[in-house]
């Protein structure tokens, strides 16, 4: 049996085999072939092996239970570096102490596979689970088998119509989209159409996003005729392709909206077509592309959520609500930015 650790004092020096092997819940030999970079290691484990380190290094754990608390991250897999930074944030919070968090990927836009790995989670030990969710009656269905093995779920970014999840962390969507088709009005004056781009129909909060768009643009600017709906799936050449047909087919497109992601083929369609300098360009999360689009002016506003608020925020509620502790989810803040204030904004981006 491993040795109790004295969690009232703090751990200023490396921690040992047993000691971390004790937190994440492993045995030391495996610790000892994640120390010293071996293989035949699940990466989920190496996660909870380097956080339990990290913690103990930083004199992070004073707990009254035995270990931390468990939790799985299941995010979409190639969705660009926002998410990868996202899962960075969860993991450097999983060295705080109070819970290891396990990154899984998960293919994008795929709710069949999302469901079974929600399923599979009721066998692997874990306390609780957070997910990106999609809006499928696979998922849904999920996420009640979660609830029937007394595993709670926390849907983050993006939620989900189901009473068995604690909730969603993230922006309120309906605001952003609000925001953004104020903003665009206010920045086109001339009579036309704008387009809005999102990943697909199975993220609830995309589609929050295009009706609080729609919703803004046709209370207040009538100078927007139409409003037009353009699927990318989260995919930059599906992206590109719905922009350029966009930008061809419609003489009249005075404005584009991406409410999901790839901003960057959204930037090379208005690029190729010259039509950098007469089309408004608004999406989201700043990172060091968008940095860069934001300065040579082919996008005009990003609107900013910080990854790293949500991130703590995810962590906090289910830790919380497995403590039977009480704590209020409101909506993170959402950034207006533009070229003209983006210094000192932290950067969702994983490769900074």
């Amino acid at each position: 049996m491993s040795e109790p650790i004295d969690r009232a004092t703090s751990i200023l020096r490396p921690a040992k085999i047993k000691e971390i092997a004790s937190i994440a819940g492993v045995g030391p030999a495996t610790v000892d072939r994640v120390l010293n970079e071996r293989s035949h290691v699940r990466e989920t484990t190496k996660q909870r092996v380097l956080q339990a380190k990290a913690a103990l290094e930083r004199g992070n754990y004073s707990l009254s239970r035995d270990k931390p608390w468990r939790l799985k991250a299941l995010l979409p897999s190639d969705a660009g570096p926002s998410t990868e930074y996202f899962a960075d944030c969860l993991q450097e919070y999983g060295s705080h102490g109070n819970a290891t968090i396990e990154c899984e990927f998960v293919k994008k836009l795929n709710p069949s596979l999302l469901a079974r790995k929600l399923i599979a989670s009721t066998n692997q030990g874990v306390d609780g689970v957070l997910f990106q969710a999609l809006e499928h009656p696979k998922v849904t269905a999920a996420v009640d088998v979660l609830e029937t093995h007394k595993i709670p779920s926390l849907a983050v970014l993006s939620g989900l119509a189901n009473p068995n999840t604690i909730g969603t962390v993230g922006i309120d969507n309906r605001a952003a989209g609000r925001t953004a088709g104020y903003l665009m009005g206010r920045l086109t004056r001339q009579q036309g159409s704008v387009a809005v781009v999102i990943g697909g129909e199975l993220y609830r909060g995309h589609e929050d996003r295009v009706a609080g768009f729609k919703t803004a643009i046709a209370h207040e600017f009538r100078h927007i005729d139409d409003v037009i709906t353009l699927v990318g799936h989260d995919d930059h050449e599906g992206t590109f392709q719905s922009v350029t047909q966009a930008i061809n087919s419609r003489s009249d497109l005075i404005g584009i909206y991406n409410a999901g992601a790839a901003n960057s083929s959204v930037a090379t369609a208005l690029k190729n077509a010259g039509a950098a300098d007469e089309i408004v360009f608004i999406g989201h999360h700043l990172t060091h592309k968008t940095r860069s689009m934001l300065l040579d002016g082919t996008m005009d506003i990003v609107l900013h959520m910080s990854f790293r608020k949500i991130a703590e925020l995810a962590v906090k509620t289910m830790v919380s609500h497995l403590e039977r502790q009480r704590l209020d989810i409101a909506p993170v803040h959402i950034d207006v930015i533009t070229r003209e204030n983006i210094q000192g904004v932290r950067l969702n981006d994983a490769s900074l």
